[in-house]
């Protein structure tokens, strides 16, 4: 049995994974499968996959497209191994990754789910970087530490490439709601670090391309996200401690809903004025639209006011996790 299983979902992906999976397979780490998940490309993806000759390749072809998060699902539940890395097939493993990802999982044998960095993250989130104080994160969140980490980030966990689980846990947890076609990821990853709390890796071991074609574009093209977000919002709402949560709504307000004020104004200057009105419909936990348009200058200008919320609860996460104000920095 593999020690690792690198779960890779992919559609239409020939542009990529021929570079995704040599990244794989090129790792010095050799205690692996490779699976791989194509959701009815119209491509030669298929084709491709299907070409290569190593046995540590398992390949599956959906008859059927299963929506990004139904085919997670199935490569969660295909996993041999009792640790599994996402790469999507349009981002690379550094040289190296999986011999550290094996050894950080292996050293903390309760870890559900860890996070490593990207390309980049090291710069953005370090002291000096413009995240520094989601950077200054302590490596280890206990359940109701994580939860609050979530409601003060959004998904710390990131892209979907920066994830490393035990599989069984995900699926303990019910695995990955595909209703969630745009934010799955926050979903899912919501309920397994609210049973099993999460660990961060800080180290860059995965290039994340930025394209076009990435979903996060592709699924968005009439803003779901914001429907979605808004649930997601009303999900972590329901488990913060409740005295957190007027400070949460001053933060959600500003950090996560008054941001769309600028693809408001976009749609509404382009006469999309439904589309427009409808990024303010069914706004979570009571929350207005003006409230949200009046918050906007304070998310666009970086001021005090944003600032202070993100300083405060993370204050509150380390007094919840028992942590020190700053944790200390991995290289």
């Amino acid at each position: 049995m593999p020690k690792i299983s690198v779960l890779m979902p992919v559609y239409n992906g020939i542009p990529y994974i021929q570079e995704a999976i040599d990244s794989v397979l090129t790792q010095e780490y050799r205690d692996l499968e490779l699976v791989v998940s194509d959701n009815g490309s119209t491509d030669k993806t298929a084709d491709y996959v299907r070409s290569l000759n190593d046995p540590r390749i398992r390949f599956f072809q959906q008859i059927s497209n299963l929506g990004v998060y139904g085919n997670l699902n199935f490569l969660i539940a295909e996993a041999r191994a009792p640790i599994a890395q996402i790469l999507c097939a349009d981002d690379k493993l550094l040289d190296g990754a999986l011999a550290r990802i094996a050894q950080f999982m292996e050293e903390r044998p309760t870890c559900a789910l860890s996070r490593c960095w990207t390309v980049g993250d090291l710069a953005f989130f370090g002291p000096s970087g413009p995240g520094y104080i989601q950077g200054s994160l302590p490596l280890s969140l206990n359940c109701a530490a994580a939860v609050l980490a979530y409601a003060t980030f959004g998904n710390p966990v990131g892209n979907l490439s920066q994830a490393v689980c035990r599989p069984e846990k995900v699926i303990e947890v019910g695995g990955f709601n595909s209703e969630f076609s745009y934010a799955g990821d926050r979903e899912g990853w919501l309920r397994v670090i609210n049973r099993f709390g999460l660990e961060l890796h800080n180290e860059e071991l995965v290039f994340e391309r930025i394209h076009p074609l990435q979903n996060r574009n592709l699924l968005n093209t009439n803003y779901e996200s914001f429907v979605q977000i808004n649930r997601t919002v009303e999900l972590m709402a329901a488990l913060v401690d409740p005295t957190d949560i007027s400070l949460l709504k001053r933060h959600w307000i500003i950090h996560f809903l008054s941001p769309r004020t600028s693809a408001f104004v976009r749609e509404a200057v382009r006469g999309n004025f439904q589309i427009a009105s409808s990024m303010w419909r069914n706004l979570p936990l009571g929350i207005s639209a003006s409230a949200c348009l009046t918050a906007y200058p304070l998310w666009k200008f970086r001021s005090s006011a944003a600032t202070a919320t993100v300083e405060r609860l993370m204050k509150r996460i380390n007094e919840i996790n028992g942590s020190p104000a700053v944790s200390e920095w991995e290289a």
